[in-house]
């Protein structure tokens, strides 16, 4: 007898489909975010105020030396580094964290989660960034231009943010679109670009120091890759991100904000070396960063473009809103600071700028005017979907909008416009080195109303937050307060009457 025919086997079941992330509503996203994101929105008002108070005083010494000559920790060569790293690594860098984790979560359909780790990051970065200050003050920075935190004070802000950025990436691999929005693709590009621009500078300045003139080279691709990479993206993402939001319309090409996006991370990082071209460097490093200088322009363009087109029809949006002037004039700071950097980029334009006001105005221009207007319009919108409630004078947030609106001008016009009369004068051989210095210490007094202006706006920002918050722990804690002193009644009860 024939054995049987064994059944054939079977297949395997096909394992079933992963479950699609469900969106989460909006207020319990708000909700998640609301402690952390605070703790850094109130972190970086208090160092932009700090930081607006010790560049006034750096900008009263470029022109009025002698003022407090007699305290050596209030010199022009340390107070000055002390206002630039307050304003980027306390206010912007603070902030844009900020913005980041809660933009993502909104995008991304998924709570922040961490908070706790986030809240402890945000306190090891601000005693890492107070320790560097103090540092400098006291005459402990490096001498390299942007990187004059001490060595013992750069390990604490790398530690506090690799505890709170990981967060912002982990939310948004657990977002509902599959699809990034374009404001996304900058914002992570500056998340990851950031830890690894700060550490390769340090180490090669610091801990493992290069030899010779590649510090420098170091310093200049540092610095540049922290100027566009940074603060740049974190400044457009907080454009095409409340841009759209409230005007109401999309994006018009993705395409070409896809285009402009590779461009400004692939040649905006090279045109560091312009800062010192001319110097002792290989002629090919010149050469690189000259030409990366210009072909940014064609990234400039994509975001001038796009943002062109999402401000039609919107005038009286511009009018109602504080946050969309904001967010306006620092995509016009950055059509402008993008296109005098590519023409700067030019051997024959940098004869005129070299070693002038020229520099130090396109530092302040990206600093400031991109990344401090754009993520003051930012901290202007997340804070109130954090607190439940409206700002409480809306008219300080309209004179803080002129105030640092008619800083930057001014700022930009005296520091531009007096690096060109200031590279003339160089030029010149007839006049000494006194007339030279005469010649742009009037447009380096008007630099110091220009930082008066910042430091006004900046008082009103404080002040209007220190109201919301106080308003907000007031109808947090009036029912609570009610309950206690609200006299209980005494006696027997009244039984209850069942039916």
């Amino acid at each position: 007898m024939s054995s049987p025919q064994s059944p054939p086997p079977t297949a395997p079941a096909a394992a079933p489909p992963a479950p699609r992330p469900v969106r989460v509503p909006v207020e319990a996203i708000d909700r998640s975010c609301r402690w952390p994101v605070l703790v850094l929105v109130v972190l970086a008002a208090g160092w932009l105020v700090v930081a607006g108070a010790l560049a006034v005083l750096a900008a009263i010494k470029l022109h009025a030396p002698g003022m407090l000559a007699q305290h050596a920790w209030l010199t022009y060569g340390r107070v000055q580094p002390a206002a630039w790293n307050a304003f980027v690594f306390g206010f912007a860098s603070l902030a844009g964290l900020a913005m980041a984790l809660w933009m993502t979560a909104r995008l991304s359909g998924a709570p922040l989660r961490g908070g706790g780790v986030i809240i402890l990051g945000a306190l090891v970065w601000h005693a890492g960034l107070k320790i560097g200050l103090l540092g400098i003050l006291a005459g402990d920075a490096t001498g390299l231009e942007g990187l004059e935190l001490p060595p013992y004070a750069s390990p604490l802000l790398l530690g506090g943010y690799l505890l709170m950025a990981p967060w912002a990436l982990l939310t948004f691999a657990r977002r509902v679109e599959a699809e990034a929005y374009v404001s996304q693709w900058h914002l992570i590009a500056a998340l990851l670009v950031f830890p690894w621009v700060f550490a390769a500078a340090h180490l090669a300045t610091n801990f493992l120091p290069l030899r010779g003139v590649l510090q420098a080279a170091a310093q200049a691709w540092y610095l540049q890759n922290l100027q566009v990479l940074w603060l740049g993206f974190l400044g457009l993402a907080a454009i095409f991100y409340f841009a759209p939001k409230l005007t109401g319309n999309p994006v018009p090409s993705r395409s070409l904000a896809l285009f402009g996006f590779w461009v400004l991370t692939i040649f905006g990082s090279l045109a560091g070396q312009v800062r010192y071209a001319g110097g002792p460097f290989p002629a090919w490093m010149s050469s690189v960063a000259a030409a990366a200088g210009v072909l940014t322009l064609f990234g400039v363009y994509a975001v001038a473009v796009n943002g062109a087109r999402l401000g039609r029809g919107a005038a009286g949006r511009f009018r109602e809103s504080v946050v969309l002037r904001f967010i306006a004039l620092a995509w016009l700071v950055f059509v402008g600071a993008g296109a005098l950097a590519a023409l700067n980029s030019l051997l024959g334009v940098r004869q005129l700028t070299q070693f002038t006001l020229v520099t130090p105005g396109l530092d302040y221009l990206w600093t400031q005017g991109v990344a401090g207007l754009a993520l003051l319009g930012a901290l202007y919108y997340l804070v109130p979907r954090l607190l439940g409630q409206g700002w409480p004078v809306a008219g300080l947030a309209r004179a803080h909008f002129y105030l640092a609106a008619t800083g930057i001008l001014v700022l930009a016009a005296a520091f531009l416009v007096g690096g060109l009369a200031h590279g003339a004068a160089l030029k010149d051989p007839q006049l000494g080195f006194i007339l030279v210095v005469k010649r742009y210490l009037p447009f380096a007094a008007t630099g110091t109303l220009a930082h008066l202006l910042w430091l006004g706006g900046a008082l009103l920002f404080v002040l209007n937050l220190v109201l919301a918050l106080v308003r907000c722990f007031q109808q947090a804690a009036r029912p609570v307060w009610q309950a206690w002193w609200t006299p209980q009644p005494t006696g027997p009860q009244p039984a209850e009457v069942k039916p």
